[in-house]
């Protein structure tokens, strides 16, 4: 294993996950979490607006919903958010395998004990990459139970594809 550019490439990790960035963006940018509101950019459509307490807003209006409807917009805001959370969880293992590799070069580590340490952190990132697939799924599921029960959401119902969440699992 080549330890000084892995130490660097994680060391780069850390450092981008301690900047405070509060913005998700997923399916190419086509859905974003920013500021507590999930925002959809959908071709030929105006800007969907899916806040936390579940209301949502097309354009400029609000649409009125059912109670269901209300409770699995709430759900798609919080899925939403899950897979920012298990983003975020990630750059804080990416953060800490750095850390764990350069106190271990820099304490004369044995190759076996860095080696060690670095698939310890690999298997963490592992787990949180099949969560996010997961996560990515669950978005998925609740689009397209919007989509089949909320008319004015159908324009966002093409946002996270199959392809996306299987490219994910591949990956």
């Amino acid at each position: 294993m080549n330890y000084p550019r892995v130490i660097t490439l994680l060391a780069l990790c850390a450092a981008i996950s301690a900047c405070d960035v509060s913005d998700t963006a997923m399916a190419n940018g086509r859905i974003t979490l920013k500021d507590n509101v999930v925002t959809l950019h959908a071709d030929g459509a105006p800007d969907a607006l899916v806040g936390s307490s579940g209301n949502l807003q097309i354009g400029d209006a609000t649409v009125p919903v059912t109670p269901a409807q209300h409770g699995l917009l709430m759900l798609y805001f919080q899925n939403v958010n899950d897979v920012h959370q298990t983003g975020a969880e990630m750059g804080k293992v990416g953060a800490g395998i750095g850390v764990k590799a350069l106190k271990d070069s820099f304490d004369g580590k044995s190759k076996a004990e860095q080696d060690q340490h670095a698939e310890a952190g690999a298997g963490q990132i592992k787990a949180l990459a099949r969560k996010m697939c997961q996560d990515l799924a669950n978005v998925r599921n609740v689009q397209d139970q919007l989509a089949a029960q909320l008319s004015a959401f159908k324009p966002y119902a093409d946002i996270m594809t199959g392809k996306y969440v299987a490219d994910c699992e591949k990956d």
